[in-house]
């Protein structure tokens, strides 16, 4: 039976030490100050959203809320992510995604807009480049959440087949970078590829980032694997991962839950590159 990544307690580390660095630099009348534009009315990203501001305000990162209606267009929506960068002093700006559907072909001039010295999600075409070319100081929230655990739980990488699940910008492709600058055997694949089971079951780790429920089944894995799951996805308002959570724990070494993996430590590397943002402004 594997071991059970524990998010939560990992996140609550992460922030512990934020929190001081915080102090830090409040003590010296900076406080770091974190913006999330959210458009349209989508419960989940309502739900993240929430949670950002809960641990952000927890740990005295001052948190602001920029929300606008589904309706949109791109030209204002980017005017008005222009006019927030320019006003209000920020250390980071996201902006909650996914974007309402009749804007999704506009994401990544979206995204484009945002300042690279305040991309915290690390999105932007300069950003993501800087990841591509092992010279970000940054690291984007989800693949430092995942690498986050594969440390803390001292998963030894060198030589190893790490074989991931998706190709997003969110985890995917910033994630392949950072494994292509390791000593790994790396394998990328998607929801689309066929007899995707054929390289699962040779992977030591298996990183999911697709959003779709059960795509990783029991028999897909070899036994000792260790399994990250960063996909999500609702049925009836339900979260799930793309992992068979029950039965690929059964064989796996490591494995992360979904909700309580993943997610809970990428809103604090969230919040560690905002704080990390204010640091290098002083």
């Amino acid at each position: 039976m594997a071991t059970i990544v524990d998010g939560k307690k990992i996140s609550k580390e992460i922030l512990g030490d934020l929190q001081t660095r915080v102090k830090a630099l409040v003590g010296k009348h900076n406080q770091p100050h974190l913006a999330v534009v959210l458009v349209g009315n989508d419960k989940p990203s309502q739900t993240y959203v929430g949670m950002k501001e809960q641990a952000a305000e927890k740990i005295g990162i001052k948190f602001s809320r920029f929300e606008f209606p589904g309706d949109i267009s791109k030209e204002e929506l980017i005017l008005e992510i222009k006019k927030i960068q320019n006003t209000h002093g920020l250390s980071g700006l996201i902006v909650q995604l996914p974007v309402p559907e009749k804007l999704w072909p506009h994401t990544r001039e979206i995204v484009d807009t945002i300042d690279l010295g305040i991309d915290v999600d690390c999105l932007s075409h300069l950003s993501l480049g800087r990841v591509m070319m092992n010279n970000s100081p940054i690291v984007p929230p989800t693949p430092g959440a995942i690498l986050e655990i594969l440390k803390y739980y001292k998963v030894d990488l060198q030589g190893k087949h790490v074989c991931l699940v998706g190709r997003g910008d969110l985890i995917g492709k910033p994630l392949a970078a950072i494994f292509m600058n390791m000593r790994v055997a790396l394998s990328v694949h998607g929801r689309d590829t066929k007899n995707l089971s054929d390289f699962t079951k040779t992977a030591d780790v298996i990183i999911t980032g697709v959003g779709k429920k059960n795509i990783l089944t029991a028999e897909m894995v070899k036994d000792g694997c260790v399994v990250i799951d960063g996909g999500v996805s609702f049925e009836g308002g339900k979260m799930a991962g793309d992992v068979d959570f029950e039965n690929v724990q059964k064989k796996a070494s490591l494995i992360t839950p979904v909700p309580g993996g993943v997610g809970p430590i990428t809103v604090a590397k969230l919040l560690e590159n905002t704080v990390f943002g204010c640091e290098q402004k002083n």
